[in-house]
């Protein structure tokens, strides 16, 4: 395996479909100093990107709803 000391970005071979449009899916890769391994499709950790900042979304509107 090979340490990363900086970002590495990268184009994957995959498209996904987004706002209408099909795009290229871009991963970037940041040096964290963890040593846990996991291993993911890069359709997978768009999916979870997606949902993450929909939760966030969600959550900000649900605050100000609040106020």
């Amino acid at each position: 395996m090979t340490n990363l000391k900086r970002p590495v970005k990268r184009t994957s071979n995959g498209l996904i479909r987004e706002a209408g449009k099909v795009r290229e899916v871009v991963i970037i890769l940041r040096p964290k100093g963890c040593r846990k391994e996991y291993q993911l499709t890069a359709e997978v950790c768009y999916t979870m990107a997606v949902k993450a900042d929909h939760a966030a979304k969600q959550r900000e509107k649900r605050k100000l709803k609040r106020k």
